[in-house]
């Protein structure tokens, strides 16, 4: 641990000046320049090594170290980051030997002895200051201020063991108000602090055994929590039972336990008397033993006492025998007793300790089947006292019994589970028809396994929910889940149902036949009275179609009166009289607003040229004029960085020449792609993904970002789609863009939403019905867009989307003459044609707000944003969102939606579809040799709950193995800025600050294999 030297000093000694280092600091205390120390921090341990051409006189060491700790606080030398120093190991060798001549343990909170010893010049040359059996005295000083209950002392004597793991430890006391009626009870907190995660397996029992062999009185229970050195979250979580064993064994004793009332005996008589106990029927027999035999008043006194305070269940009597040991085996009583007592117990005065545990359990009794549980998992008594072992914590709801086991370490489930629900069964317990049984580590929140088994036939609708059980005894009666099982109702039967449905249907049928608009078939065997006079089906159109007409002209006239601006006569203005000397300051109120940019540092604003920075603007997220009031009022925004805002796209995706896909943003994408390509070629750099892709990164901020990492020139174009998954990014890219088109290089920025193969693909399966996809080529070789040729029989089904195209775009254009004519001659007789965008104005405000519509979910918000961008993407195919994520504000408006309920994670797997669409893309772009690189994009804190952060986990494993299994680049950057809301627009989209941070990220990554025009 100590071969390899980590901070040697240097052969030529300081000043002695005040020293600011540990080593410093330990360089002055020693005063040997002959010697050099090397420290080490480990743990709550301080290591120091003392190495010289001769070993280090021992004697001397430790008087000067000793003193020096004993003067100075060595808090002032250790970095605000390590764990609190317990005790110093002091080690002494000469250089090039491997192993130290001479070892010492020094205990900070022994110092005061440590002086007393050394100042009597007592020998320390061999033995050192302590010795070196464990049962030392100092050793027992600790323990015994640790059994006080002080949390120092208590942290000091887990890390005796601890340190051994490189685990730093602290510990905390806290008061827990109990509930009315009882005392508040203290809990302790021990906080273990390593550079690495070790498995609970490897301390969790330690760690208990360690604590409850303190036997601490007034606590309850500890808290013990294990963290990696700093990260935030602890990686696992223990709950040790701190009762004292004296209480477990009379609590046991209370049920009629013979073996806990045995140890209890042995606990309260003589030293002199061996006590023991069994159980026969419903009488109890005690037999003590000695030598000679005991004194019957004296051991009667002893017994018949904590008998009584007991009173165990289902112990009517007791019989206590004196004997004399026998001289072969002290242990051994004579056959014949010296004396013998008979006792009555409280079980024979009150009925209600008359009945036996076992029948008790048979009647249904939770406590006695806790009892009984709780002594058939932990056959061994020692181990339970010592550890605590398997707790049994037992719910009933309905005609099932839940049962919780925990313990230090997680109880198997082919122990527990079977032995359970064997248990069980023959009990035949009245209104119980099955058990589901659970385990988990003590201090876990959920069940690490579950097992049920059904002792009859159980009619229900489905399955029961899981309760939960709470970690703490604090809470052990309440279940943290109310049960909202659904019920069968007994009476009904299939003929009620059969009828409700036809009285339904009858209902429907009649009402839309009364409506002249309908007629019955003749095949139905149904007959409605039909009214007289009307059965000739011209003229019901023709009378239907001139109300309707009517209505739509009368409607037309009314919305346009109602929309038509009032213009008020002009009042006639009186003339002021002009003041002399006008105030102009009481006219008009100017907001003191300060004329400097905030946030920006003269170090930002100016490169090294002294010439402002390029690429980079900082703009506000609001761009509407506030009122004075408001200015005063609202504190004010984060100036952000963003790229210029570029121009907006003009794409009418009804008059693209290509075949529609059944999904109105790919369209648009592909007439903007190929405008973007007959304007500036193929992109050098192609971003695909879904709407996290499409505001994820800003192709003009990643072009400036790259241009000062060496590589200028570059072409980006966003090819985000709303919705898109893997299986759509596939088929863009090998089967809809044009060979001749392809990128250079493609980045796929999304997450694990867009490889989830458990939910329903919805964008795909509406592409894949769709007519520009039954007319897509079956070779996977790419169609093109870009060049319209000559047309070609539409029958060809191996015709590329650019030939499609060219036949549809003629047919397009003759109906949007025809289109165009309609509209012009209707909108000259339409009263609200030319007002239509201020009824859509009127209905919006008027109609929505009326009804209160509010969203209820994290895509509803998405909505708001212009119809998922519609009119706002730029011409780089980049949707710029300015909104900031404020998640006081957000939640006000649409309701928070967890993990365990959001669609996008439904039924989460990664292995299915959306995998072999990635196999089949990576394949394609090495063909291609196209570089393809996944980048995972960030999710806010607020978004990633326990349910979202288990499945983002588990996509980073797959994808870490798939990029090395397919030959593709993968960069996480799922939880970088998680906490900075202002980069996001919701909870888990990018907002444009957060797009160029991601684009400037990116462009600075080595691991990224970028091109070169």
């Amino acid at each position: 641990m100590l071969n390899v030297p980590e901070r040697p000093l240097s052969s030529t000694r300081p000043v002695k000046n005040r020293p600011t280092t540990l080593v410093q600091w330990l360089d002055q205390v020693i005063d040997l320049p002959q010697v050099r120390v090397q420290v080490r921090l480990r743990g709550n341990n301080l290591y120091i090594l003392c190495e010289g051409q001769e070993c280090p006189l021992r004697s001397l060491l430790l008087l000067r170290v000793v003193r020096a700790l004993a003067e100075t606080n060595l808090e002032r030398f250790v970095p605000n980051s390590q764990p609190q120093v317990y005790q110093v190991l002091l080690y002494g060798r000469s250089l090039g030997q491997v192993r130290p001549a001479w070892a010492d343990v020094i205990y900070l909170n022994q110092l005061d002895r440590y002086l007393e010893k050394l100042q009597k010049g007592a020998s320390v040359a061999r033995s050192g200051l302590t010795d070196d059996t464990p049962t030392s005295s100092l050793a027992i000083a600790n323990i015994q201020l640790a059994k006080q209950g002080r949390p120092d002392a208590i942290a000091r004597y887990l890390s005796e063991f601890l340190n051994a793991l490189g685990v730093a430890v602290r510990a905390t006391v806290k008061t827990v108000p109990s509930r009315q009626g009882t005392p508040d009870h203290s809990r302790l907190w021990v906080m273990c602090e390593s550079i690495y995660s070790p498995d609970a397996s490897l301390m969790a029992e330690s760690i208990a055994q360690k604590l409850r062999d303190l036997e601490l009185s007034g606590f309850q229970d500890a808290i013990v929590f294990s963290q990696v050195h700093g990260e935030p979250q602890p990686e696992w979580t223990l709950r040790v039972d701190l009762t004292p064993p004296d209480e477990m064994l009379k609590e046991w004793a209370r049920w009629g336990d013979a073996e806990a009332i045995s140890r209890l005996l042995g606990r309260t008589c003589d030293k002199t008397i061996r006590a023991s106990a069994t159980l026969k029927d419903t009488t109890l027999h005690v037999s003590c033993t000695g030598s000679p035999a005991p004194d019957q008043k004296r051991a009667i006194a002893a017994i018949q006492p904590l008998l009584n305070a007991i009173a165990p269940q289902g112990i009517q009597s007791a019989t206590v025998y004196g004997a004399t040991a026998g001289q072969g085996d002290k242990t051994a009583p004579d056959d014949t007793p010296a004396w013998v007592e008979w006792l009555n117990l409280p079980a024979s005065i009150h009925t209600a300790l008359a009945d036996s545990t076992h029948w008790l359990a048979e009647k249904g009794d939770i406590p006695a089947i806790a009892y009984l549980l709780t002594r058939l998992l932990n056959p061994d008594l020692d181990r339970q006292l010592a550890t605590g072992g398997i707790r049994i914590q037992v719910r009933q709801k309905e005609d099932l019994l839940h049962i919780m086991a925990d313990a230090p370490l997680c109880p198997p489930q082919n122990r527990v589970g079977t032995a359970v629900a064997q248990f069980l069964k023959p009990l035949d317990i009245p209104g119980v028809a099955g058990v589901r049984i659970y385990g988990r580590r003590a201090g876990q929140v959920r069940p690490a396994w579950s097992y049920g088994a059904d002792f009859g036939v159980r009619d229900r609708l489905v399955p029961a929910a899981t309760p939960e059980f709470a970690a703490s005894d604090e809470y052990v009666g309440d279940l943290l889940t109310e049960s909202g099982e659904l019920t069968r109702r007994s009476d009904l039967t299939s003929n009620d149902l059969q009828a409700a449905l036809s009285r339904l249907l009858e209902s429907v049928q009649g009402l839309l036949t009364r409506s002249q608009l309908f007629v019955v078939s003749a095949s139905s065997n149904q007959t409605l009275d039909a009214k007289p006079g009307i059965s000739h089906p011209t003229k019901l159109a023709f009378v239907w179609g001139t109300l309707g007409l009517l209505l739509t002209v009368q409607s037309d006239w009314i919305l346009g009166q109602l929309l038509k601006p009032t213009v008020e006569p002009m009042k006639p203005t009186p003339i002021a009289v002009v003041s002399p000397s006008p105030n102009v300051s009481d006219e008009i109120k100017l907001p003191q607003l300060s004329l400097q940019k905030p946030g920006i540092g003269r170090g930002e604003a100016f490169n090294g040229s002294g010439f402002t920075q390029s690429g980079q603007t900082v703009l506000s997220t609001d761009d509407r004029s506030p009122s004075p009031n408001s200015i005063a009022e609202a504190p004010i925004a984060k100036a952000l960085a963003a790229a210029q805002l570029q121009q907006k796209a003009v794409v009418d995706a009804a008059r693209s020449p290509y075949p529609t896909f059944n999904a109105r943003q790919l369209d648009e994408k592909l007439v903007l792609y190929r405008q973007y390509v007959e304007k500036s070629g193929a992109p050098d750099v192609l971003i695909m993904g879904s709407s996290r892709a499409m505001r994820g990164i800003d192709p003009t901020a990643l072009q400036q970002a790259l241009a000062t990492q060496g590589y200028s020139g570059l072409k980006v174009f966003n090819f985000g789609v709303n919705g898109a998954t893997a299986q759509v990014i596939d088929l863009i890219v090998r089967r809809i863009l044009p060979a001749e088109k392809m990128p250079k290089m493609i980045i796929w920025a999304d997450g694990s939403r867009a490889l989830n193969s458990g939910r329903v693909d919805v964008t795909y399966n509406a592409i894949a019905v769709s007519q520009g996809f039954k007319k897509l080529p079956n070779d996977p070789s790419p169609p093109a867009i870009a060049a319209v040729p000559t047309p070609v029989p539409e029958s060809s089904l191996t015709q590329s989307l650019g030939t499609i195209s060219s036949t549809n775009s003629v047919v397009a254009d003759s109906y949007q003459a025809v289109n165009t004519w309609l509209n012009q001659s209707l909108a000259n007789l339409s009263s609200t044609y030319n007002q239509r965008e201020s009824l859509k104005t009127l209905f919006q405000h008027e109609v929505a707000s009326g009804l209160k519509l509010t969203p209820s979910a994290d895509h509803d918000a998405d909505l708001t944003i212009a119809q998922d961008g519609q009119g706002l993407i730029d011409v780089n195919g980049f949707l710029p969102i300015s909104n900031r994520f404020n998640p006081a504000t957000y939640y006000q408006k649409y309701s928070r939606v967890a993990g365990n309920s959001d669609g996008d994670y439904a039924d989460f797997r990664l292995e299915g579809g959306q995998a072999e669409a990635i196999a089949s893309l990576a394949k394609f772009t090495q063909s291609q040799k196209i570089p393809l690189v996944f980048i995972n994009l960030p999710l806010s804190g607020e978004y990633l709950d326990s349910v979202r952060q288990e499945h983002e986990q588990a996509f980073q494993q797959y994808m870490l193995r798939a990029s090395a299994e397919l030959g593709f680049t993968y960069r996480n950057l799922g939880e970088e800025w998680k906490m900075e809301n202002d980069f996001f627009s919701d909870p888990s989209h990018l907002n444009r600050y957060g797009a160029f941070a991601v684009s400037d990220h990116i462009a600075k990554d080595p691991l990224i294999p970028w091109i070169k025009r």
